[in-house]
């Protein structure tokens, strides 16, 4: 007769960094560096947010920003130079990471001009404000389609690539003059995304009624990105300001308010976090926006964090993105080889957001000198928070298992050795597994 185990595992309430979520990584505050300046060149003391951090004034991320240009890419037409992004993937992996992906069309400076084959076809530039190229009087929008279509070939399924830029078009993709363009001309580049990226999370800019419409009446799996978060005014005074005239309006407006369910919720810096506190900005007002809006990473631009917000963003970081508990974990403590260990567990999840990348969990069963992997068929994506998770499931011993006794681990592995498994909320961390005790496997 098997003998029921019931582990409880002791929760934690220490920062943890976990792949896809958090700030935005910040090489030049990481590792060995010398003096810290903050975004005007103001020298400022150093600090870190835990005592094995490895940024300065700044919080230690698994997540890192890619960007490219689609002229260093597509070098001439359909022939494409993707070593550009694989050097960047690498260099994200190199430090732990997982990467935010966006191709860039063009950008305002002449060196961020679309591909030079392209600019050959069309000499002219327009005079519309952040277009460098007329997207319609020219062959942009299927030009642009079909690299998007080549890039979701390519990458779809990327194991470093965590989520994806729904670029459009306008200076850096960000989408101005994107309300000025035809319907038939968004729907043909946010098709290319859709029907290319199905393994691959994707987000849009959260930026007119035309685009994000036709993005949701498709009723696909993407999520939103804004890119001024902390704006309390700062644009024409008092009056008007992103975080009280524009992002909680057109959230609902744009019936985005669900997209974080299935699809990551990201937020970059209006200017940098220094700006919002010379300002004297409310860094808490600021902070419960963003977890009402189910934020899973925030992109500060590598600038510093005012030490007097320590404390406060410590506790934006523990509710950013996922957070997974283990309260409860019961099993078989003697199981047969060629029979089944039974599991029953609850978890939760006390962020604000699903994780979204489909990442298996799986538990380990270690002797001392053999090591077996049985890989659950629970979908973490579906981890929603504020809900009970119970999770109840029964795995196949294989029936060449060995007898005798072995611990019995449980992870949920990403794949990539560099960026390791994500990290629990509970004590027992040993290279990305947790124990939860040992069993006994007999044979006959």
């Amino acid at each position: 007769m098997n003998k029921a185990v019931t582990v409880y595992p002791a929760v934690i309430d220490s920062l943890i960094s976990n792949p896809g979520i958090g700030f935005i990584a910040a090489p030049g505050l990481m590792g060995d560096i010398g003096d810290v300046y903050d975004n005007r060149g103001e020298k400022k003391e150093k600090y870190k947010f835990t005592e094995d951090s490895s940024t300065y004034n700044h919080p230690d991320s698994k997540v890192y920003f890619c960007s490219v240009r689609w002229k260093d890419v597509e070098i001439e037409k359909d022939v494409y130079r993707w070593e550009v992004l694989e050097e960047k993937l690498d260099y994200a992996k190199s430090i732990g990471c997982t990467a935010v992906v966006r191709c860039s069309p063009y950008a305002l400076n002449e060196e961020d001009d679309i591909p030079d084959w392209f600019r050959a076809e069309n000499p002219e530039e327009p005079e519309f404000p952040f277009w460098r190229v007329d997207p319609q009087t020219t062959r942009y929008v299927d030009y642009w389609a079909d690299f998007i279509k080549a890039f979701a070939i390519k990458y779809d399924g990327h194991p470093v690539i965590s989520s994806i830029d729904l670029t459009i078009v306008g200076a850096w993709g960000e989408g101005g003059g994107t309300e000025f363009l035809k319907p038939n001309a968004i729907s043909c580049i946010t098709d290319a995304y859709l029907d290319g990226f199905k393994i691959t999370p994707l987000q849009a800019l959260l930026h007119d009624p035309m685009s994000m419409g036709i993005i949701t009446d498709r009723k696909e799996k993407v999520g939103f990105r804004v890119d001024c978060l902390g704006d309390m005014g700062g644009f024409h005074g008092e009056e008007w300001s992103h975080m009280t005239d524009f992002y909680p309006q057109n959230i609902q407006n744009f019936k985005m308010e669900n997209a974080w369910e299935k699809a990551p919720v990201l937020f970059e810096a209006c200017w940098h976090m220094n700006d919002w506190y010379l300002q004297g900005w409310d860094i808490d007002y600021i902070i419960q926006e963003t977890l009402k809006w189910h934020i899973s990473s925030f992109n500060s631009k590598g600038t510093i964090v005012p030490e007097p917000w320590k404390e406060n963003v410590k506790q934006w970081l523990k509710k950013m993105g996922y957070r997974f508990e283990l309260r409860k974990f019961s099993y078989d403590s003697e199981v047969r080889a060629g029979g089944n260990l039974d599991i029953a567990a609850l978890w939760a999840n006390v962020g604000v957001a699903p994780i979204y990348n489909h990442y298996p969990l799986v538990l380990k069963l270690r002797s001392h000198d053999q090591t077996y992997t049985l890989y659950s068929r629970e979908d973490i994506r579906e981890w929603l928070p504020d809900e009970d998770i119970a999770w109840e499931e029964s795995f196949s011993i294989p029936s060449d298992v060995p007898e005798g006794e072995y611990v019995l681990e449980i992870g949920i592995e990403t794949g990539v050795k560099e960026i390791g498994n994500i990290k629990l909320a509970i004590e027992g961390n040993t290279d990305g597994y947790y124990q939860m005790g040992k069993l006994l496997i007999k044979r006959g």
